[in-house]
């Protein structure tokens, strides 16, 4: 099943989208964004690169941070809130430390202790040059596990924003899912959707840069008012993605496949 979901920064902008086909999970940015992306399932989180397929069975969501800091974020109606995969991310960080401090631990040799002279306890010394090994190596995993602590603090205060970015993320969503100007192309024939609910309307089917894929129709009403009515393919839930602003009504088409509705009096 194809459908997509709006990547959008803190302050409501949309930055991109992404495609999700069965498994396979494709990342389009529509406007310059820094940092890196996670694109997560209920069990796994993976690196995932613009303009690059990458499958993930179940994928969920993707998270797009760069330092201490979140720079957009996308998910499915069904995904969980966005805390908990900045949580995820945050505890992936913290067993990376924990097992270069494993490391280091491994790393220490105790002296090895003979007895000479007459008794005296005497510590065999290492050779200078497996000294300085031993100390390079050291050098360079306590450098490993100050560069994972340093990033699981940075999780931690980004863990601690997440609350101030989702609330941003609601109240400034802009209404930018679907085309605004009519499209070049002429209207489709034979689209037939919700003809119990709205018998005659005329529909076309609408994509392009930045659209997110949807139907939009017109239905004039027994009494006479025309309805301007857009559709987007979406699942069954107690309230609409959060994407979806002005969209109040699920139904589900003849075939089976569901829609969020938005309609809208033509004057």
């Amino acid at each position: 099943m194809l459908c997509y979901w709006i990547l959008r920064r803190p302050d409501g902008s949309a930055v991109g989208l992404v495609r999700v086909q069965n498994d396979r999970v494709t990342l389009k940015l529509t406007a310059p964004t820094d940092g890196s992306f996670t694109l997560f399932s209920e069990t796994s989180a993976v690196p995932i690169l613009p303009e690059s397929e990458t499958e993930l069975p179940g994928a969920q969501a993707l998270l797009g941070t760069d330092g201490d800091r979140v720079t957009c974020f996308a998910a499915a109606e069904t995904a969980a809130p966005m805390s908990v995969y900045c949580n995820r991310l945050s505890q992936n960080n913290t067993i990376e430390t924990k097992g270069a401090a494993a490391a280091v631990g491994s790393a220490t040799h105790e002296p090895n202790i003979s007895q000479e002279d007459g008794g005296k306890v005497q510590i065999n010394q290492k050779p200078a040059e497996q000294e300085d090994d031993i100390s390079h190596n050291s050098t360079r995993l306590t450098d490993s596990v100050t560069d994972s602590s340093q990033k699981v603090q940075a999780f931690s205060v980004l863990l601690q924003r997440s609350g101030t970015f989702f609330e941003a993320f609601e109240e400034n969503a802009v209404d930018n899912t679907v085309q605004k100007e009519d499209s070049k192309a002429d209207v489709p024939v034979g689209i037939d959707l919700f003809s119990q609910e709205y018998p005659g309307a005329r529909w076309r089917y609408v994509e392009g840069t930045d659209v997110l894929p949807h139907y939009e129709g017109t239905w004039s009403q027994p009494n006479g008012q025309t309805l301007h009515i857009l559709a987007v393919r979406g699942y069954a839930a107690p309230r609409p993605p959060r994407a979806l602003l002005g969209f109040t009504r699920f139904l589900r088409d003849r075939d089976g496949t569901g829609y969020w509705l938005r309609l809208t009096p033509l004057p």
